[in-house]
């Protein structure tokens, strides 16, 4: 939940703080926190910190188990950028804690599993499917409830990604929509068999973005701008290297090669951020308000500022 007190502070004071000069004129690097996720969608933010060396800045990674709590820390300054789920994203934004989203991030990642004994969707009526409460995962789940005619008549249970194989395993749910490397690691553990490939929905593979609170952007542009190109060189470096994405996959989340390399394929590293992007955003929005998970969409001509692209 919101602590509005506690937002209005934090903003006031980021607001009140004195402008923090670059490291050439104070002789010391400037540091800065990037909000990231336990999901490998985020992969290219573990590369950001020797691009941002480049430019005297030193950045610390973050990692956030709640896509909420950490859109919720970049509104209010307890870090810097992050890599946001889009749909926190705007959820924090038309609360009245205004966000941007910068780039592209990272486009698919999510697959839903189910247990052996479900045939198809309509086994699932009365059942229970894990997810991650207000992620994309989600907004595609209820879309295709919608499609199945099961709106309304399965239990969702509420948990992090990195929880839901075990459940899984357990029987403890019947399905499980999340992102990788989980779906990975619970498949080739034999828990799960894929039920659905959830990019047929309107916003497509819309999910993640680099974004940033519209006051820190304001404060610091040039900041932004030189953060912005670390993530952009991160990102291609990992689309041009494969490999690189792996050895991150399987170092920053303890995977063994063979879930890494496959959870690796349903990972489209992008930083386009144009018109396609774009228009999965506002597909998002949609979707979202239909679903009672958002009540109003952003203001796009604020919330989308792609310009240090």
């Amino acid at each position: 939940m919101f602590d509005r007190r506690r937002f209005l502070a934090s903003t006031a004071a980021a607001l009140a703080a004195p402008a923090i000069l670059p490291r050439r004129a104070l002789g010391a690097p400037r540091h800065i926190k990037i909000g990231s996720a336990f999901t490998t969608t985020t992969n290219a933010a573990f590369l950001m910190p020797k691009y941002l060396k480049e430019d005297g800045i030193d950045g610390e990674i973050v990692l956030f188990p709640s896509l909420v709590e950490r859109m919720q820390a970049v509104a209010s300054g307890d870090v810097d950028v992050g890599n946001g789920g889009l749909s926190a994203t705007m959820q924090v934004d038309t609360k009245g804690f205004p966000m941007v989203v910068l780039a592209n991030g990272c486009d698919g990642g999510w697959t839903m599993l189910a247990r052996s004994n479900i045939g198809g969707w309509p086994d699932l009526k009365g059942k229970k499917i894990g997810v991650q409460n207000g992620s994309i995962a989600l907004v595609s789940l209820l879309w295709k409830l919608k499609q199945e005619g099961l709106d309304g008549a399965v239990e969702l249970v509420y948990m992090d990604n990195d929880k839901l194989p075990i459940p899984l395993s357990r029987g403890d749910i019947d399905a499980m929509i999340g992102f990788e490397p989980y779906p990975t690691f619970a498949l080739l553990n034999g828990w799960g068999k894929v039920l659905w490939v959830p990019y047929d929905t309107p916003m497509g593979k819309t999910n993640l973005g680099f974004v940033a609170s519209a006051a820190f952007v304001r404060r610091d542009p040039d900041l932004a701008r030189i953060i912005v190109k670390a993530h952009i060189n991160a990102t291609k470096e990992l689309i041009a290297h494969p490999d690189i994405a792996l050895a991150t996959t399987m170092k920053q989340f303890n995977m063994p090669h063979n879930i890494a390399e496959a959870s690796n394929k349903n990972l489209f590293f992008s930083v386009e951020s144009g018109a396609p992007f774009q228009s999965g955003l506002r597909a998002l929005a949609k979707m979202m308000i239909e679903n009672k998970m958002l009540d109003k969409e952003p203001d796009w001509d604020a919330f989308i500022d792609t310009r240090f692209v």
